[in-house]
């Protein structure tokens, strides 16, 4: 009898209060690794784009990474590159960028819109369902600074994201975070 009132009690959380039930499940989509990240001025660093918990194939896909461009954000990011990850290893997998460049600032950086394309030539290839951790990797440069007392933030927002399979029908890869925001300068305690 008392496993059956627990039984009923856990069923009762779960369909009542979903949201309790998905605490640890926020990662959807095509996200980055981290949505903050600390970085010192005058140097270059690597962040990763996942796709997580993808419930279809995936033959192709496409968005933009906009730098710079959020509400709030100072300009000191400056694209260098975009790369496959480690998850699409194999040589069938081909990436394609294009940047467009906004006007360049005195410390050398932009507010740019970089087009990611990502596609499969086999015709048995793609992604099945399931996770992948290293899928995309974005090098970009912190400007140098002037010594500042303050911290300053700027972000890497994805942005137009469709996915599709080898037939052209779409695959929902709607991210649960898009945005990694990067602070320089000094940290708050």
């Amino acid at each position: 009898m008392e496993k059956h009132i627990l039984s009923l009690v856990i069923c009762s959380i779960l369909f009542c209060f979903p949201g309790v039930a998905q605490t640890g499940i926020t990662n959807n989509g095509l996200i980055f690794k981290k949505d903050l990240e600390y970085r010192a001025g005058d140097s270059t660093y690597t962040d990763v784009i996942q796709l997580m918990n993808l419930k279809g194939n995936v033959h192709a896909l496409q968005f933009r990474l906009l730098m710079n461009k959020s509400e709030g954000d100072s300009t000191v990011l400056v694209f260098k590159d975009v790369e496959k990850g480690s998850d699409l290893s194999d040589p069938a997998w081909l990436l394609d960028h294009n940047v467009k460049k906004g006007s360049t600032v005195s410390n050398g950086a932009s507010k740019d819109e970089i087009f990611v394309v990502l596609y499969n030539t086999s015709l048995k290839g793609g992604l099945s369902p399931g996770d992948y951790p290293d899928l995309i990797r974005i090098t970009y440069k912190v400007a140098k600074l002037p010594e500042v007392k303050k911290e300053i933030k700027s972000s890497l927002k994805i942005s137009h994201i469709q996915a599709s399979t080898f037939d052209g029908f779409p695959v929902d890869i709607k991210p649960s975070r898009d945005l990694l925001r990067i602070s320089t300068g000094k940290k708050k305690d």
